[in-house]
């Protein structure tokens, strides 16, 4: 009996160490394609929707006239609406919110410059809120922040006037974020309506 149920005990280790394994490749994979980041933070907003009846949505874009605005991920609740950018890297982050570009290392001699998301999510929220407007809904409440995705340990980042503490997330702080009371607030908005807003213009395009 004893040697029967050694030998559970090791079957589940040998079980608990693949399924580890699996998942340890998977994103290991994701990470490599740059889909990671994507892949990490949808699954945490639709963890935190489900229970809540809240909707998620991925890679929708919203138009304005001339003017396009593609987001990573919606939220959309009675709160209001919460746009998140993902990003990822494992290194080295130099970020100014007033500067039009930030630059990325990765331990090498490379410098990654790219675009400064906030300044980018600025302008798309304006043109979500055109969008709004020209919809005839009003008073929504929107939120957003840029979330740092790595695999391995967290990476440093250099920050320089940036006052909103929640405008950029380390990945390890996102559901701490989410846990904030008001997302749980109910403000009046009609989660339907603006989900139909983002499958309206979808359809369009």
């Amino acid at each position: 009996m004893f040697g029967s149920f050694r030998l559970v005990c090791l079957i589940l280790v040998v079980a608990a160490t693949v399924y580890a394994l699996v998942v340890y490749f998977r994103r290991s994979t994701l990470f490599k394609k740059g889909k990671y980041g994507r892949y990490f933070v949808n699954k945490v907003l639709k963890h935190f929707a489900a229970p809540r009846k809240m909707t998620v949505l991925q890679d929708v874009t919203i138009k304005d006239g001339e003017r396009t605005a593609h987001f990573d991920h919606v939220l959309i609740g009675y709160f209001g609406v919460l746009f998140l950018q993902s990003i990822q890297g494992s290194g080295s982050f130099w970020a100014d919110a007033k500067q039009e570009n930030w630059a990325f290392t990765d331990g090498s001699n490379a410098k990654l410059i790219f675009k400064n998301p906030l300044k980018e999510m600025d302008e798309k929220i304006a043109v979500f809120r055109q969008a709004l407007s020209r919809n005839k809904i009003y008073n929504v409440p929107v939120d957003s922040s840029v979330v740092v995705v790595t695999l391995g340990e967290i990476p440093k980042m250099y920050l320089s006037n940036i006052s909103n503490p929640n405008a950029i997330l380390i990945y390890k702080k996102l559901k701490e974020y989410l846990s904030l009371s008001k997302f749980e607030q109910d403000n009046g908005v009609n989660p339907e309506q603006i989900a139909a807003l983002f499958h309206r213009e979808k359809s369009e395009n």
